[in-house]
């Protein structure tokens, strides 16, 4: 049977006048379970089993010695032949309640199949097609729903080893529906064939089917039986932002496998159900996302577009402009006294006139016009290829409509609006255009209200360059830069306080942090970081481990290993500290890094599963020492492992956990002390790689100088980081 009767027990034969006791002496001293029975001209004439022996010598309490082998052997012979397919052969064994099969060539048995041989061939089978999904899983990166759904329709025909695939997912509008997604591999089938397939039979409350017969749609479109659907559901979240979005139901089919993949159906029924779970996954973040994403450049109360989508579209009409040489406009709309709508009229009235004029503005504007919300009572609207005075006449029509819609009884509305046109050399900034058009609201509002105004050179002020005090402002300048840098150090000098209390109540992990500040910067400078680099990174490796402050001493302090709860927990730690210093505008590179220390090279860490150079460089050096410092260091759930024995854990983990360029440049590092040293390798301490500082300088890191050098040297009492529930993922 292929590369199966490889596994097959030995053959050991019997002859039919053998006696039941021969018989299982014979399998007792073969370690066998069953015997092939030959009569005397060598002609296959049965099989027995330890059943049969039990069952009808045994059980029944008769003398083994006087009970011949032809009275208990089983006559009826159900063999396979060797090209048996291993799922076939189940069946028949299934269908039989037999353990063992024959394997019959040309009437020979060439070998027997066990139930104990299927049942690991079939765990084998298992392991490699969960491998073979996995890999998919990994191929799923992307966060945009057409781009995942382009990438499984790329990848699935090689997992299944399929010519031609269709993913599609419907949705309802109403009484009717459509296909909300489609993604093909090849497949040529029509849409309203795709519509009908996901209503057939309850295809889509279904775990997954595979079909023998192919519809004859398919086949006219070239696709060949047999055929694998895979019902998929995307469920939305009760976090989802859209609260309207509903379920989207759908399927991935895929026809015309190569012939070795049909073989085994009950293997790639399995496969089917570990790449539904997969495939579900996947499509639901990258929906949510969408929903997100949609969600933040819509205006929640108005519909329209929202500031992020104004500032978005009009960066890219002013490149536009720059680059083809064409004009365009933008009006600033404001709802003239909303103020005073709400004071007297109640919020719900502001709220109901100002979704009155946007749907008002979305009427009157033109197909190719950007309409957003601005903020408060202000909308915006871009107006490409326009010239200020033609979008003056839409203006006016929009502002004698507007006049038409009553708030209240006998209370109607009116507008207010400044219009701004690209200059002449296009050379305007997005922020230019809005400050001209805003100007010229103004005007508006100070002319009466109720009308439209063009910006003009005249609503600005002249400025000669003897009015301004430059030398007064090049003064303030720098001192308020001398503040803010004065600033930056005392928070430094108290957020490292902070962190050193935090350190002092873990008995094991001594001096974590200013450890991992040193393996960092030097490996910085190995790497041939700047200076500027260097110390972004130094500060960084100050307050990786802040977000700890969030955990329970019980987890941190645990000696065994941590339960999925616990570990869940503790991985909760940069997102904690990225919570605690998200306010920091300053420290904005450096709650990169501490958000993303704890990614792996390969995709597998958290929080965001970043894989390779999508994690921030001062990332992966930060996990290199952070993992160096937890291996040499003693913790509650491990003794300290020697330079040479971390060394080699980093280098078994470059590649997968950790950046091997990192890596290599820690391995350099040391190599270095060791030759100033004038030790080996094996007799090299961690605290000749800090003591190192003092003694060579630090291979190019940057010095501390000023009030931060003194917070980060002149106490070195025992500080700890690290718990002992986390770095070490070997041990734990």
């Amino acid at each position: 049977m292929h590369e199966n009767t490889e596994q097959a027990p030995q053959i050991i034969s019997i002859q039919h006048s053998a006696t039941a006791k021969e018989a299982a002496d014979k399998m007792l001293g073969n370690q066998v379970g069953c015997l092939v029975v030959y009569d005397d001209s060598g002609k296959l004439v049965g099989i027995l089993s330890e059943r049969d022996i039990v069952s009808r010598a045994v059980a029944p309490s008769r003398n083994l010695e006087e009970i011949s082998v032809s009275e208990i052997m089983t006559a009826h012979v159900v063999s396979c032949s060797g090209d048996t397919p291993p799922s076939r052969a189940r069946e028949i064994m299934t269908a039989h309640r037999i353990r063992h099969l024959p394997v019959v060539e040309k009437g020979v048995v060439v070998g027997i199949l066990s139930a104990r041989d299927l049942i690991g061939l079939q765990l084998i089978e298992d392991k490699a097609a969960a491998e073979e999904v996995a890999m998919l899983s990994k191929c799923l990166k992307s966060i945009d729903l057409n781009e995942v759904a382009n990438i499984i329709t790329r990848e699935a025909p090689k997992l299944f080893e399929v010519d031609r695939c269709v993913l599609c997912f419907r949705k309802k509008q109403k009484k009717t529906e459509s296909l909300a997604l489609v993604s093909r591999g090849k497949c040529k089938c029509p849409e309203e064939h795709l519509l009908l397939l996901g209503q057939d039979g309850g295809l889509l409350d279904q775990g997954g089917f595979y079909w023998d017969d192919i519809p004859e749609v398919c086949e006219q479109h070239g696709g060949h039986h047999p055929r694998l659907v895979v019902p998929l559901d995307l469920s939305a979240s009760q976090d989802s932002l859209d609260k309207q979005s509903e379920p989207l139901r759908g399927y991935l089919c895929m026809c015309s496998f190569a012939d070795r993949a049909c073989v085994n159906k009950e293997l790639v029924s399995y496969k089917a159900r570990l790449a539904r779970e997969v495939l579900n996954a996947h499509l639901t973040n990258a929906r949510l996302y969408q929903q997100a994403r949609i969600t933040s450049l819509t205006d929640a109360l108005t519909g329209v577009g929202s500031r992020k989508y104004l500032e978005d579209k009009l960066q890219a009409e002013c490149a536009r402009a720059g680059r083809y040489r064409r004009s365009f406009s933008v009006a600033i709309i404001d709802l003239d006294h909303f103020k005073t709508i709400n004071d007297v009229l109640g919020h719900a009235s502001g709220d109901g006139a100002l979704k009155k004029l946007a749907a008002c503005m979305h009427e009157q504007k033109r197909a190719p016009d950007v309409l957003a919300r601005y903020g408060g009572d202000e909308f915006v609207i871009l107006m490409p290829e326009t010239k200020a005075k033609d979008a003056c006449v839409l203006l006016e029509r929009l502002r004698a409509t507007v006049q038409q819609i009553e708030i209240a009884a006998n209370v109607s509305m009116t507008i207010s609006c400044g219009v701004a046109q690209s200059s002449e050399d296009y050379a305007d900034s997005s922020s230019d255009l809005i400050r001209r058009a805003d100007l010229a609201l103004y005007e508006a509002k100070s002319a009466g209200r109720n009308c439209v105004k063009v910006w003009d050179e005249t609503m600005s002020k002249r400025l000669k360059a003897g009015d301004i005090e430059l030398e007064k402002i090049r003064k303030l300048q720098r001192r308020i830069a001398g503040l803010s840098e004065k600033a930056e150090t005392m928070f430094m000098q108290s957020i490292w306080g902070l962190v050193q209390a935090l350190e002092a109540k873990d008995a094991y992990a001594k001096k974590h942090s200013e450890n991992v500040m040193h393996y960092a910067t030097n490996m910085a400078a190995v790497l041939g970081l700047s200076c500027q680099q260097t110390e972004l990174i130094r500060r960084a490796a100050m307050i990786h481990d802040i977000g700890k402050i969030g955990v329970p001493d019980a987890i941190l302090s645990k000696p065994g290993k941590l339960t999925p709860h616990e570990r869940r927990i503790i991985e909760q730690h940069p997102l904690i500290a990225v919570r605690i210093l998200g306010k920091m505008s300053f420290l904005k590179q450096e709650i990169a890094i501490v958000r993303h220390h704890h990614e792996k090279y390969n995709g597998e860490g958290y929080p965001d599963g970043l894989s390779e150079t999508a994690i921030p460089r001062g990332a992966r050096i930060l996990a290199v020492a952070d993992m160096f410092d937890a291996l040499t260091s003693p913790r509650s759930y491990h003794d300290s492992r020697s330079v040479p024995q971390a060394l080699g854990i980093l280098a078994d983990s470059a590649g997968y956990e950790l950046d091997p360029e990192v890596v290599k440049a820690m391995s350099c590092w040391i190599e270095q002390i060791a030759a100033q040293l004038g030790k080996r390798l094996a007799q090299l301490t961690t605290a000749d790689l800090m003591q190192s500082q003092e003694q060579f300088g630090d291979s190019g890191a940057p010095e501390q100088n000023g009030a931060e050098a003194s917070v980060v040297h002149a106490e070195r009492s025992p500080r700890t980081v690290h718990s002992a529930a986390e770095s070490d993922a070997a041990d734990r």
